[in-house]
C-alpha cells in the first residue's frame, strides 16, 4: 500500500499537464500513487496521462463525466488507498522534495496535517536550478490549535491561507470531509475551514516546495463574473449552515467565524464587484445580480456587515440600496 495518495483533478489540462506530472514522477520520496481524475476533458489530457500510466504504475487514470473540480477531488478521496492524501492542480509543479518534506513532517511530529509554502512563478516557468533542502535543518511550527491559529494575528477577520494543494492530510483525521460540489472558486475555503476545525494538530514550515503557476487561464485570473459571485455566495451559505446555523461553532469560535464570513461576503460580493466590474454596458446588471445575492445572505442571517466597522457597514448599506457609485467610493 502506498503512503501518499496524490489527487489531481483534470479538465482540458494539456497545456501544462506534462510538466505537472513530470514533477510528480521526479519526487525523491517514491512511495505514492497518483490519481489523475479526468473530469470530461475534450483535449489531449487523457492521452498525456496514459503516457505516464504506461511507464509508471504509480500513475492511474480515472475518467468521469464533467462534474467540476470538487466532484473530481471527492472521487479521488474515495479511491485513495494511502493513509495520507494530497492535492495538486493541473498547472502547478512540485519541488522534487515536496513529498519527502511532507512525509517527514507528519511522521516526525505525528501530525494530522503538514503544510509548506509555495513559490509563485510566471506562466512560462521552466525549472532549472532547484534548491535542495536539508529537512532536519528547517524550522517547523507544531500547533495543537490549528483552527485558532488560522485567525491569530489577522486583522479584520482575514484568516490565514486556505490553499489545499500545499498540504498533506491524514486520511483518518479528515474522514467525513469533502469538497462542496458546484462551488468553484471558493471550494478550497470551505474545505480548509472544515479541516482546521476538525483536526487536532498541524505542522508547518515556511520552506517553498510547490511552484504555483500564475497562469492567465487560472480561475483567479478570469476576472469577476456572475459565476464568481454566485460561487462565493453559495460558499458563504455553506459555511454559515455548516458552522453557525448548525450550532457546531460556539463562543469565541462563532465570533471569529461570523467576522470571517462577513469579510468573505463583503470582499467577494461587494468590494471586488464594485472595483473590478465588467465592461461599462454590463456593470449595473452585474451589480444588481451581486446585490441580490448579498440581500439573500443578509436576510438569512449569514451576513452581518456591522462587525466590519462603520465604513464597510455603510458601503454595504449603500450597495444593498443600489447606490453603487457611492458604495464604490468607500471600498
Amino acid at each position: 500500500m502506498p503512503q501518499i495518495s496524490l489527487i489531481i483533478p483534470l479538465y482540458n489540462a494539456e497545456k501544462y499537464l506534462e510538466a505537472c506530472l513530470a514533477s510528480v514522477a521526479a519526487q525523491s520520496f517514491r512511495d505514492f500513487e497518483v490519481l489523475c481524475i479526468n473530469d470530461g476533458s475534450k483535449d489531449k489530457t487523457e492521452e498525456i496521462v496514459q503516457s505516464f500510466v504506461a511507464k509508471d504504475s504509480r500513475f492511474k487514470l480515472i475518467n468521469q463525466e464533467n462534474a467540476g473540480c470538487s466532484a473530481a477531488r471527492n472521487h479521488g478521496i474515495e479511491l485513495a488507498e494511502a493513509p495520507y492524501i494530497a492535492f495538486l492542480d493541473q498547472d502547478d509543479m512540485l519541488h522534487p522534495q515536496a513529498f519527502e518534506a511532507l512525509y517527514y513532517m507528519v511522521t516526525r511530529f505525528n501530525a494530522d496535517v503538514a503544510a509548506f509554502k509555495n513559490k509563485t512563478v510566471p506562466d512560462d516557468f521552466v525549472p532549472q536550478e532547484i534548491k535542495h533542502y536539508n529537512l532536519e535543518e528547517l524550522d517547523y511550527k507544531f500547533s495543537t490549535t490549528p483552527f485558532d491559529d488560522f485567525f491569530a494575528g489577522k486583522k479584520n477577520g482575514r484568516g490565514g491561507s486556505v490553499l489545499v494543494w500545499n498540504r498533506l492530510y491524514s486520511k483518518a483525521a479528515v474522514k467525513g470531509l469533502d469538497f462542496p460540489v458546484n462551488v468553484q472558486p471558493a471550494e478550497d475555503t470551505i474545505y480548509t475551514l472544515k479541516v482546521l476545525f476538525q483536526i487536532k494538530n498541524m505542522v508547518t514550515t515556511d520552506a517553498e516546495f510547490l511552484f504555483y503557476r500564475d497562469s492567465s487561464t487560472s480561475v483567479m485570473n478570469q476576472g469577476k463574473t456572475e459565476k464568481y459571485v454566485k460561487s462565493h455566495a453559495l460558499a458563504a451559505q455553506v459555511m454559515y449552515e455548516y458552522f453557525i446555523k448548525s450550532g457546531l461553532a460556539q463562543g469565541e469560535r462563532k465570533k471569529l467565524l461570523n467576522h470571517y464570513l462577513a469579510r468573505f461576503i463583503f470582499k467577494s460580493l461587494v468590494s471586488q464587484p464594485l472595483r473590478l466590474p465588467p465592461e461599462k454596458s454590463k456593470r449595473y446588471e452585474f451589480w444588481n445580480f451581486a446585490r441580490e445575492c448579498v440581500a439573500i445572505l443578509r436576510q438569512g442571517g449569514a451576513y452581518e456587515p456591522k462587525v466590519l466597522g462603520w465604513r464597510f457597514n455603510l458601503a454595504s448599506y449603500l450597495f444593498l440600496h443600489k447606490q453603487y457609485l457611492m458604495a464604490r467610493a468607500l471600498v
